[in-house]
């Protein structure tokens, strides 16, 4: 059995972050909030978290929700969420997969990606859609207008787009919206969780945000096999040669040329046996 993690950032400060215990593993995607240029805050909250889940994670005993309803309790002592809007606050994908007698237990809350490749060769997508959905919206923006770069007035986007990112963060937690690891203890009761048989699985792979350009290029399983083969740090720069080659996003289609990326490797099997 193989465990091992990679994260990467191109600004100064990673957003991201990843945990590796004896149980388990988990991805953090943090997002900064859009009415704040304190981009401290995101980092220090995923620091926190990090932190939390690798004291934490591995006390099986407690269900996955009962340790990040607690999480969330004691953070926001410390964060004082009553003072910020939505758009203030900070918040954070997350991914988490942990090993029981029962099987394999996996959660998500935002848009990482927990992908199972099982030894018939099915691979299997666990994530929650309604993030990428909202950030489509905004990709079909920037789409429709060629010369937009000229036009930019925040953080890289135009007006029009940064004013549909806030209607889109608005929905944070909410029924209409997303949910997301943040102050609201509500949001951990509509997470996507699955208890998978582990002696079916070859290997899971636990992605932030920042690996999703690979789509375009490679199919899940593919991706997961060059991991495998090659090596987290290969795949990684590979990530990082196509977003310079597509400086635009004419090609990879997203919000960012460059994101966070993180992702953690689970192998259950070794190459050729069990």
């Amino acid at each position: 059995m193989v465990k091992k993690g990679i994260t990467h950032s191109v600004k100064p400060f990673n957003e991201d972050a990843y945990g590796l215990t004896d149980h388990g593993a988990f991805v953090l995607d943090g997002a900064s909030g859009l009415d704040s240029e304190d981009q401290a805050a995101v980092v220090a909250m995923v620091g926190w978290w990090q932190a939390y889940l690798m004291t934490h994670l591995d006390d099986l005993d407690r269900s996955l929700q009962d340790i990040l309803l607690k999480g969330i309790e004691e953070f926001n002592t410390l964060a004082n969420p009553g003072k910020k809007s939505k758009l203030e606050q900070v918040s954070s994908a997350i991914g988490i997969v942990r090993r029981r007698e029962a099987g394999l237990e996996c959660f998500v809350l935002g848009d990482v990606e927990i992908s199972i490749k099982y030894r018939s060769g099915e691979v299997k997508i666990l994530t929650d859609r309604r993030i990428k959905d909202f950030d489509q919206e905004v990709i079909d923006v920037m789409q429709s207008d060629p010369d937009r770069e000229e036009a930019c007035v925040f953080k890289g986007f135009t007006r029009q787009e940064w004013e549909l990112l806030k209607i889109n963060r608005l929905k944070m937690n909410t029924e209409e919206g997303y949910y997301i690891l943040s102050h609201d203890p509500r949001a951990v009761h509509r997470g996507v969780y699955a208890l998978e048989a582990r002696d079916e699985i070859d290997c899971c792979v636990i992605f932030s945000d920042g690996f999703s350009p690979l789509d375009q290029v490679y199919p899940r399983g593919d991706l997961m096999a060059r991991m495998n083969q090659g090596g987290l740090k290969a795949v990684l720069e590979e990530l990082r040669t196509h977003e310079k080659e597509d400086f635009y996003k004419r090609k990879m289609k997203r919000l960012k040329t460059h994101d966070d990326a993180t992702a953690v490797l689970w192998r259950f099997s070794t190459p050729g046996g069990a």
